[in-house]
């Protein structure tokens, strides 16, 4: 399994997006939550507190909530993968629009026209912004 795991769909106290990471012994996942709470009083004084809470569950349990549906492995973000070559991003954006534009008669035939007006603005907007970041390229 996986080194980390996301949360997809709400569980007892953890919400969508948290992680779970694998212990170094391999036996459970863990998530610890720090949070930090600072106010001020009617009379000025600053009030804070801290606490912490560590949620565990087993790596059998894990696998449940996995195939259950609560429990995702844990994705790099894209920015961590690597370089990306934004002219290649472009490009590739690019072609997907055209594409998109190419299709809008099939994909709106039975949509109020309005919709597929409002799609094709948008389209040729974001092509026109794309071609124009695009020729910066030197």
């Amino acid at each position: 399994m996986s080194k980390i795991l996301k949360v997809i769909k709400k569980f007892y106290l953890l919400e969508v997006g948290d992680t779970l990471e694998l212990s170094e012994d391999g036996i459970e996942y863990t998530n610890v939550h720090n949070e930090e709470l600072n106010e001020s009083d009617e009379k000025g004084s600053d009030i804070s507190a801290r606490f912490t809470s560590t949620y565990s569950i087993s790596t059998d349990y894990a696998k449940l909530l996995i195939e259950e549906g609560y429990l995702a492995p844990y994705d790099e973000p894209e920015t961590q993968k690597g370089f990306v070559n934004v002219f290649d991003e472009i490009d590739t954006m690019l072609e997907t629009y055209n594409e998109e534009l190419d299709n809008l008669d099939e994909d709106f035939a039975d949509e109020p026209a309005c919709l597929k007006v409002e799609k094709e603005t948008v389209l040729r907007n974001m092509i026109k912004v794309l071609n124009h970041l695009n020729s910066l390229k030197k």
